[in-house]
């Protein structure tokens, strides 16, 4: 909670949920589907494994465009933030060593 607190992750969280449910209504909207459908075709394009349900008008097909970007980049947002803060602690608790470390050989 502390972390995602002290790297905003919360705003992105909100983003990716902002981004699903607009999709999710302009997708029923649009494409004239229902609302089960529209989660698969949302579900799909945002994971970017729904090449063959992009939608049949143009609108649908620039949601889908939407959706798909988005899951690119949000999913490389996390992996990078979890790989930085996996990291980070590597290396501060390295740091603290080697710090523990000198103090020891300072006494000595």
């Amino acid at each position: 909670m502390e972390y995602t607190e002290t790297n905003s992750l919360g705003i992105t969280i909100i983003l990716l949920f902002s981004i699903i449910f607009v999709s999710f209504i302009i997708t029923m909207l649009v494409e004239e589907v229902s609302p089960i459908n529209s989660m698969v075709m949302v579900s799909n394009a945002f994971t970017s494994n729904g090449y063959s349900i992009l939608g049949s008008s143009g609108w649908g097909k620039f949601n889908s465009l939407i959706l798909v970007w988005s899951g690119f980049f949000l999913s490389g947002v996390g992996t990078a933030t979890l790989t930085v803060t996996i990291v980070m602690k590597h290396v501060n608790n390295e740091f603290d060593r080697l710090e523990d470390l000198a103090k020891k050989n300072k006494k000595n």
